[in-house]
């Protein structure tokens, strides 16, 4: 499924990239180390991906205060439950802050 770019700010790799560095890119839920490095392990390199979660589940809302960098494993228990708002594809916007 496409990611849709439109619910995120032009900014968006900055900011994610931001908050990723602010968290030493550890996830904050379960501490797991997801430093950005060549891996060839295509599972192991989901596992790994840092990504940034709206604490509020609004995409517009890019207060740093909303923001918090979670592993996709994580990320994706906080939304499980919640219909419609995010799918594998918004997930990975920006992976490891790269456009």
């Amino acid at each position: 499924m496409p990611m849709d770019r439109s619910r995120y700010p032009k900014n968006w790799t900055s900011i994610a990239l931001a908050i990723k560095t602010q968290a030493h890119w550890q996830c904050q839920e379960c501490g797991l180390d997801c430093t950005p490095t060549p891996i060839a392990d295509r599972s192991l390199k989901a596992r790994k991906t840092l990504t940034v979660h709206h604490q509020d589940y609004n995409p517009g809302n890019n207060h740093p205060d909303n923001l918090i960098a979670l592993c996709s494993a994580c990320h994706l228990r906080k939304h499980s439950g919640r219909k419609g708002n995010i799918n594998i594809g918004q997930l990975a916007l920006f992976t490891y802050g790269s456009d």
